[in-house]
């Protein structure tokens, strides 16, 4: 079963084949794609190719909020009891308790945490330090703005799992998991939210 997954960047497929969206000829896939899509563009531009099927027509959106985004959506239908933290171009913190959305809440991502930081003042522009021991108070720059970043992050999640697991996810998710060495980081997380929407019987157009 081939799963896409459509950013505003790239297609990333389930067999961890990744094009840009800027250069993809969908027309070199002829087999059937279940996909999800960020991108407003490329869900239009999918509309009519009879191969591609969206799965955003077998979401109960009722679980959800209006405007949440599809791909954070599949982490959560992923899973019926855990805290899934999507590490990404912003970072998502979702709580899931017997398969229900019980809230969540939204970061900026690490880049744009060190863009803002820049932004304020030439002398902020600094990299993120993932090496930083949060038991210790910060005495540089770098330092400072890490911890000041990363150290009220870590704590708030580890007070909202309450004995859930948690679940990393997203391209930085590696970074995050370096202060939460107790959770499980699985980058395939969305395909696995693709393939139980897809297994829960709803009966797809041929």
């Amino acid at each position: 079963m081939k799963l896409c997954d459509i950013g505003n960047t790239n297609f990333s497929f389930n067999d961890a084949e990744k094009f840009s969206t800027e250069h993809f000829d969908i027309s070199s896939i002829n087999e059937r794609v279940y996909y999800i899509a960020v991108n407003h563009y490329w869900e239009k531009r999918l509309e009519n190719e009879e191969n591609w099927i969206n799965l955003r027509d077998f979401v109960d959106f009722s679980k959800y909020y209006e405007s949440m985004g599809i791909d954070r959506i599949m982490c959560m239908e992923a899973v019926n009891n855990a805290l899934v933290v999507d590490v990404g171009s912003a970072i998502t913190v979702d709580l899931i308790r017997n398969g229900h959305h019980q809230g969540g809440y939204i970061y900026p991502g690490f880049s744009a945490m060190e863009k803002t930081y820049k932004d304020i003042s030439p002398r902020l522009e600094v990299s993120l330090n993932f090496d930083i021991d949060l038991a210790t108070m910060p005495k540089n720059t770098e330092d400072a703005i890490s911890f000041g970043v990363i150290a009220p992050m870590v704590s708030y999640i580890r007070s909202l799992a309450d004995k859930l697991p948690i679940i990393i996810t997203g391209g930085d998710a590696e970074k995050l998991h370096n202060f939460l060495p107790c959770a499980r980081i699985d980058e395939m997380l969305v395909f696995k939210g693709m393939k139980k929407t897809i297994d829960k019987g709803v009966e797809l157009r041929s």
